[in-house]
């Protein structure tokens, strides 16, 4: 039986101490020995002065090791709520992170706050920052935190922009479905993407005359080319996990979307179809942390040659990859964009309230 993260971290600290206390008092056996020895004038015993001095360092070196190499990770799992939401697979999700986490983190908490409207996201900022002040605070010694977000797409973008903890990393986790393990590392929230990039479809669509032109395969130095000359003006970037590149049912709607925002131009980017299967229409993610890594770089890469002002953001990817985008895209000029259940299918803009 796996122990828990808990008493693992108790169990270290235990043994630990109990070293140390071992190796103080055999230390002070060679002490003794050498006290009485010269006290009472007798022959001392150098080989157990040096064993009994090389046993009390050995033990008191080991548990101070054990001590100072310890290393504890706290957990967080966030669900953001709204009317489109289900809420019982929510609560599922969290009451399996929470059995997962058991084995990883010393300490989990939860979070649950609707998020209907973006005048509610300044009230999902403000508690989700508290609950990281409140663990990193109680749980000095963490060196990581966990996240593992459930909401829609929009509301993970901006959580993103706001998970920056001084000296600590975070951790995206995902839902991993592949019958090994309920969840998985998926991103780590560093200062860069230190994964290399894969390799991504990728098609621009331009607008003339209010209409887009035929979609346009095209490379990373290509696609740098293409939009030079549209710099400054709107931009969309949608980005399909799911299905391939020229998916009409995220085609269609984002570029009547794209138009109603004035967009210059739209880019899509995909998975490319597994080896052997070119049109196959299911695509996803391994649940690997390469995997979701190498995605979220190049993703980033496609994002750094727009020069949109602003960028319109859409999703159909898994949940930690807004989250992700937003905390790596937070210092430009990026907007996600709310998928509408409408007849058609609609897109808004999602954007966070200026703050008083």
């Amino acid at each position: 039986m796996r122990l828990r993260a808990a008493a693992r971290e108790k169990i270290r600290r235990l043994l630990g101490a109990l070293l140390i206390s071992l190796g103080t008092a055999v230390f002070s056996g060679a002490v003794a020995v050498l006290v009485d020895g010269l006290i009472n004038g007798k022959p001392l015993r150098w080989w157990y002065i040096a064993a009994f001095t090389a046993a009390g360092l050995l033990l008191s070196g080991s548990g101070a090791w054990l001590l100072a190499t310890l290393k504890t990770a706290v957990g967080i799992g966030v669900a953001t709520t709204d009317a489109a939401g289900d809420a019982d697979r929510y609560q599922d999700e969290a009451d399996a992170f929470a059995r997962f986490g058991e084995g990883v983190f010393t300490a989990l908490t939860s979070l649950l706050i609707p998020v209907n409207e973006p005048g509610d996201l300044p009230l999902l900022r403000s508690r989700l920052l508290a609950v990281l002040r409140t663990l990193t605070q109680v749980h000095r010694q963490a060196t990581t935190i966990g996240l593992l977000f459930q909401g829609r797409h929009q509301t993970g973008f901006h959580l993103g922009k706001w998970l920056n903890v001084a000296g600590r990393r975070i951790d995206l986790y995902a839902d991993a479905r592949d019958g090994t393990s309920s969840h998985f590392l998926a991103v780590r929230l560093t200062p860069a993407i230190r994964t290399a990039p894969r390799a991504l479809d990728m098609v621009l669509y331009s607008v003339a005359d209010r209409a887009f032109t035929a979609g346009q395969h095209v490379t990373i130095p290509e696609l740098r080319e293409q939009l030079a000359p549209l710099a400054g003006q709107c931009m969309a970037l949608a980005i399909n996990l799911n299905g391939p590149v020229d998916e009409a049912g995220l085609v269609e709607p984002v570029q009547r979307s794209a138009l109603a925002e004035d967009a210059a131009a739209v880019v899509i980017v995909a998975l490319p179809a597994p080896p052997g299967q070119p049109s196959a229409p299911r695509r996803e993610l391994t649940p690997s942390l390469q995997d979701y890594e190498s995605t979220i770089a190049a993703i980033l890469a496609v994002a750094d040659q727009m020069p949109a002002s602003p960028g319109l953001l859409y999703f159909k990817t898994p949940a930690a990859i807004p989250v992700a985008l937003g905390h790596f895209l937070r210092a430009g000029n990026w907007i996600p964009m709310r998928h509408c259940k409408t007849t058609p299918v609609t897109y808004q803009r999602f954007t966070e309230p200026a703050r008083r």
